[in-house]
């Protein structure tokens, strides 16, 4: 059974509900001794966000752009030349990425599409080529299990799946560090099916 993108929404909306259920019928437990009175409370404790603020000043190079910039080749997937072209510019990129990237580094990210919509600027920290951190502007942690977090070989992973499901593909690479720094993608036979990335400001650590 294919999963079409409006079931999808509807699972990731439940999902919250599932774990806030698991984690209540965790945390609250009765004690039964006869006593209906002693009932142990709910000891969970809400660990706040770690803020860093050194790491704002990382956000002075996010001046607002438009979602569909003009910059970058574009490619057609399904058709079977555009399809090996397409290939052969990951593959080239990707190997002078693989030359030079940093062993440990940070860069700005920013991804989106027409549901949910635009997130705002992230910035990432790749430690042994692992991602381990990630903070908004204000300088919050950020859940690294979430859609838009990703490292420069996860938005080079996600480029090779885009191809299937696709029927434009825009991109550019950055010149120095041929990393990914924008790409725009318009889903098959889906006029809202649209989806960007931009990444930009990469510094080694």
């Amino acid at each position: 059974m294919r999963v079409t993108p409006a079931r999808t929404n509807t699972i990731w909306s439940l999902l919250p509900l599932v774990f806030l259920a698991a984690a209540c019928h965790r945390h609250a437990r009765v004690q039964s001794t006869g006593d209906v009175s002693r009932v142990i409370k709910d000891t969970a404790v809400v660990v706040a966000p770690v803020i860093d603020r050194s790491v704002i000043a990382f956000f002075k190079d996010t001046a607002s752009a438009s979602v569909f910039n003009a910059e970058g080749e574009i490619f057609h997937p399904q058709s079977p030349r555009e399809r090996e072209s397409l290939h052969a510019t990951l593959r080239r990129e990707r190997a002078m990425w693989q030359a030079r990237k940093p062993r440990d580094y940070r860069f700005l990210l920013r991804v989106g599409c027409f549901c949910p919509g635009t997130r705002g600027w992230l910035l990432m920290e790749i430690r042994n080529g692992q991602l381990m951190r990630a903070w908004d502007r204000t300088g919050k942690s950020v859940d690294l299990t979430d859609w838009n977090t990703l490292s420069i070989d996860g938005l080079y992973d996600g480029l090779e799946r885009a191809m299937d499901d696709n029927g434009e593909i825009q991109i550019a690479f950055d010149p120095r560090w041929h990393f990914p720094r924008y790409v725009r993608t318009a889903a098959l036979r889906m006029p809202d099916g649209w989806g960007f990335t931009e990444a930009r400001a990469l510094r080694p650590m």
